[in-house]
C-alpha cells in the first residue's frame, strides 16, 4: 500500500459541514500524535495545513531496524478506491431520531434497532462504541442479479470537488459518479470498503468480524479484508453446507455451499475459538469414570503423526517405566519396564508431552499391554473439555431451509415473507465461539433479524446476557415482485412496505416465542420486564436528517448572533409535544458526543432544564446559582453521582449562566476538563 495512504484518516478536511457536537477526528488526531512522536522529521504540513508524510525521511528512520517502505507492492486497486476511504471518515451529517413507540421495552433493554442507511449509522455509533463490539455478524449483498443493491452513496452536491480533491481527473469522476449500486466489482468494493473500515473502529482489541458471502466476490472480499484486517488476523473461510439439494438452474454445477470469512482485530490465541462440548459428544467420547465420578477419557501419550519424532522432536523422545499395575513414572524404581515412543516396525516416534509436563501430571498418565506391548496413555477429563468448529459446517441446522422454517413459525405464515434468512442455530454456534457474559453483537446488515433471534436464543441457553445492535435499511418491497411480503407487512401490521418493518417484527415475535417456551408468566412477559430472564426487547432509533437544526453543521465557534437567534426564535415557536421531542432528539444524540451507550438510562431532574445521564449531568436551560448548588450537591450525595458537566449551548439563552457555569462548577468540586459546551 502506498505510504500516504497510512494518514489519510487524519488528512480529512474539517471545516466542511463539521459537527461540533459529535467530533469525528479524535483517532485522526491519535494516529498524527504517535507519528509526529515517533517520527517527528517525517510529518510535514503544507500551507493550506494538510499533513503529508514524507516517504523518504521516513525509510531513513526505519533503516536501522532493517524495515522497508514501499511505495509500490502487492495490493487490491480499482477506480474509486481513494473515495471510498475518505467516505468512511466523513463526518455525519445526520442525527439519530428516538423511536419509542417502535420499540419493545425502551426503559429497560440494553439491545439496540436502527432504521437507515448502515453507513451513516455506523459514523455515529463510532462515537460511543467505538473499540466495544465482542463480534461482528454481517451478509451484505451479494452483488448478483438477485440482489436489491440500492445503497446508493454519494457526498451530494460536494462530490465531484471532493473527487478532484482526491487527485481523480475527469475520465475518473464520471466512472466513479456511474458505479454507485451498480453490479460490478468496482461499486461492490467502494461500498464495502467504507463499512468495514468503521466495523474495524468499533470492534474491540479480541473482537472478531465473520461476514456470509458466495463466489461472486468471495475473491475481492477475502483481499479486501486482508487489507483492512491485516493477513496476520485471517482466522479462517469456512464452507457452509445451506443447500444440500443445489442449485439446479446454475450453468455448471449445483451450487450448495457458501463461505463465511472470519477474521480477528487482533492476533488471538491458539484455541480462541473452541466451543464447550455438549453433554451428548461427552457421554459418547468419554466413557471412563474415576473414583470421584468424573469422566474421562484415554489418549495415547505417543504423537501419532509420523511426522513428529525423534528426528525433529528430541526434547520429546525420553523412556517412561510402567509397572504390572499400569502406573507409570520418569525413573525406574522397583523393576518397572522401559517404555519409549517408538512403533512397531522400529521408527523412533516422541510423546505429546515433554519431561516437565509428564512430571507435573504424572498421576494422569497410566500404562495398558496391547497385543503384548506397552503403551501409555494419558487421562483427558470431561470437565473443561471444548472442541474446535470444522472448516466445513455440515450440521442440517445450519441449513437455509431451516432458517425459513423459523421465520415462518415466528410469523405464523407459510409465505416466504423474506426470502432465505440465515439459520438462527448456524448464528448461535458463531456467536458462542467468542462471545459471552454481557459482550455486544453488531449485525448493519440485519435483513429478517436473525441476528437478533440468535443472541436472544444464546442467553436464555448459556444464562448470558449478551446485547444486539442491529441496523437496517428501510428497503422498500416491491408490490409485484414481493407480494406476500408486502400483504403482511401492510395489512397484517399496518405499517409502511419495508424490510425493516419485517426486522422490528421478527424481534418482537421471536422474543415473545422464546419467553412463553420458557413457560414465563403472561404477567410477566407483557408487565414486567425487569424479572424476564432474557433481553427481548430493543430500543428503536431512525438515521434522520438534522431537520430542525438541533445540531450545527458547523463548530460554535463559527456561528453568528443570527444563528443563536435562529436556534432561540425556534425553540420558542415549537408548541409543547414539539419541544418534548427536540428535547428528546438532543438528549440521545448527546449520549453518543459524551461516549454513552444509546441503551444509557436519562433521568429528569429538573424539568426541561437538567437530566442525568450515566456519569454525566446535562444541561438544556439555564439554572440560577442557589438551585444549582442545591442540585448538583444532592446529585454528589446519591448511589450515581455525575462526574462530567454538559452544557447544550444552543439552548441556553441566559449569558449569565454561560459566564458564571465554570466558575460555579468549580467551587462544587467539577474541574475544567469535566464541564463541557455543546452544540
Amino acid at each position: 500500500m502506498p505510504i500516504l495512504t497510512i494518514i489519510q484518516r487524519m488528512n480529512q478536511p474539517t471545516t466542511p459541514a463539521a459537527h461540533a457536537i459529535l467530533p469525528d477526528q479524535s483517532a485522526n488526531l491519535h494516529n498524527l500524535a504517535m507519528l509526529q512522536k515517533h517520527f517527528p522529521s517525517a510529518i510535514e504540513v503544507t500551507p493550506d495545513g494538510r499533513y503529508t508524510v514524507n516517504a523518504a525521511q521516513l525509510q531513513l528512520a526505519l533503516d536501522p531496524a532493517g524495515v522497508k517502505v514501499e511505495e509500490d507492492g502487492f495490493e487490491l486497486r480499482w477506480v474509486g478506491k481513494r473515495e471510498a476511504y475518505n467516505t468512511a471518515f466523513t463526518p455525519a451529517q445526520n442525527i439519530l431520531e428516538p423511536l419509542p413507540l417502535e420499540s419493545k421495552n425502551w426503559d429497560t433493554t440494553g439491545n439496540l434497532l436502527l432504521r437507515g442507511d448502515n453507513l451513516d449509522a455506523l459514523r455515529l455509533l463510532r462515537h460511543s462504541y467505538f473499540g466495544k463490539v465482542k463480534l461482528i455478524y454481517i451478509d451484505p449483498p451479494y452483488n448478483t442479479q438477485s440482489d436489491a443493491f440500492i445503497y446508493n452513496d454519494n457526498f451530494g452536491v460536494n462530490q465531484t470537488q471532493i473527487l478532484e480533491e482526491l487527485g481523480y481527473d475527469k475520465e475518473n469522476i464520471e466512472y466513479i459518479k456511474n458505479i454507485y449500486g451498480a453490479r460490478t466489482h468496482s461499486g461492490w468494493l467502494s461500498f464495502m470498503y467504507p463499512r468495514l473500515l468503521l466495523a474495524k473502529d468499533l470492534l474491540r482489541d479480541d473482537g472478531v468480524i465473520f461476514i456470509s458471502i458466495d463466489d461472486n466476490e468471495q475473491a475481492q472480499l477475502k483481499l479486501l479484508m486482508d487489507e483492512v484486517f491485516g493477513q496476520d488476523n485471517f482466522v479462517a473461510e469456512l464452507t457452509l453446507l445451506c443447500n444440500p439439494k443445489g442449485r439446479s438452474q446454475d450453468k455448471y454445477f449445483a451450487t450448495n455451499h457458501e463461505y463465511l470469512l472470519a477474521y480477528s482485530k487482533t492476533e488471538l490465541d491458539k484455541g480462541s475459538f473452541a466451543l464447550a462440548k455438549d453433554e451428548e459428544q461427552i457421554d459418547s467420547e468419554y466413557n471412563e469414570i474415576d473414583a470421584d465420578g468424573e469422566r474421562y477419557r484415554l489418549l495415547e501419550l505417543r504423537n501419532t503423526h509420523r511426522e513428529f519424532g525423534k528426528h525433529n522432536r528430541k526434547n520429546l523422545y525420553y523412556p517412561l517405566y510402567v509397572n504390572t499395575l499400569g502406573e507409570v513414572t520418569l525413573f525406574p524404581m522397583n523393576g518397572e519396564e522401559k517404555v519409549v515412543p517408538d512403533w512397531e516396525d522400529g521408527f523412533e516416534g516422541c510423546w505429546t508431552w515433554d519431561r516437565i509436563k509428564a512430571e507435573k501430571d504424572q498421576m494422569l498418565l497410566i500404562g495398558k499391554q496391547i497385543k503384548g506391548r506397552w503403551k501409555i496413555y494419558r487421562k483427558s477429563y470431561a470437565n473443561g473439555s471444548s472442541r474446535m468448529l470444522k472448516t466445513i459446517l455440515n450440521d442440517k441446522n445450519f441449513y437455509t431451509e431451516k432458517g425459513q422454517k423459523e421465520l415462518n413459525d415466528v410469523f405464523q405464515n407459510k409465505s416466504r415473507i423474506f426470502p432465505s434468512p440465515k439459520s438462527p442455530w448456524l448464528l448461535q454456534e458463531i456467536f458462542a465461539t467468542r462471545t459471552s457474559g454481557d459482550d455486544l453483537i453488531l449485525d448493519f446488515f440485519a435483513g429478517s433479524g436473525t441476528t437478533g433471534e440468535a443472541v436472544m436464543r444464546l442467553n436464555a441457553e448459556d444464562g448470558g446476557s449478551r446485547k444486539f445492535i442491529l441496523v437496517q435499511i428501510p428497503q422498500p418491497i416491491d408490490p409485484k415482485k414481493q407480494k406476500e411480503a408486502h400483504k403482511f407487512v401492510t395489512e397484517e401490521l399496518g405499517k409502511p412496505a419495508t424490510i425493516f418493518e419485517i426486522t422490528a417484527e421478527r424481534l418482537r415475535r421471536a422474543g415473545e416465542k422464546l419467553i412463553a417456551s420458557q413457560a414465563i408468566s403472561d404477567k410477566a412477559s407483557q408487565h414486567d420486564a425487569a424479572a424476564m430472564p432474557v433481553d427481548i426487547g430493543f430500543r428503536a432509533f431512525e438515521v434522520a436528517p438534522d431537520l430542525d437544526a438541533l445540531i450545527f453543521q458547523k463548530p460554535l465557534s463559527e456561528a453568528t448572533q443570527a444563528d443563536l437567534a435562529h436556534f432561540a426564535a425556534a425553540a420558542v415557536a415549537a408548541n409543547p409535544a414539539q419541544q418534548a421531542l427536540r428535547q428528546e432528539r438532543v438528549l440521545h444524540n448527546l449520549l453518543l458526543s459524551e461516549g454513552l451507550p444509546l441503551t444509557t438510562r436519562i433521568t429528569e431532574v429538573l424539568a426541561g432544564r437538567l437530566y442525568l445521564a450515566g456519569d454525566v449531568a446535562i444541561f438544556l436551560g439555564a439554572v440560577n446559582g442557589l438551585e444549582l448548588a442545591d442540585t448538583l450537591n444532592t446529585l454528589k450525595a446519591s448511589n450515581t453521582p455525575p462526574v462530567y458537566l454538559t452544557v447544550y449551548a444552543p439552548w441556553i439563552t441566559d449569558d449569565n449562566f454561560l459566564q458564571n457555569i465554570k466558575t460555579q462548577a468549580e467551587s462544587l468540586g467539577f474541574s475544567e476538563d469535566k464541564l463541557r459546551l455543546r452544540g
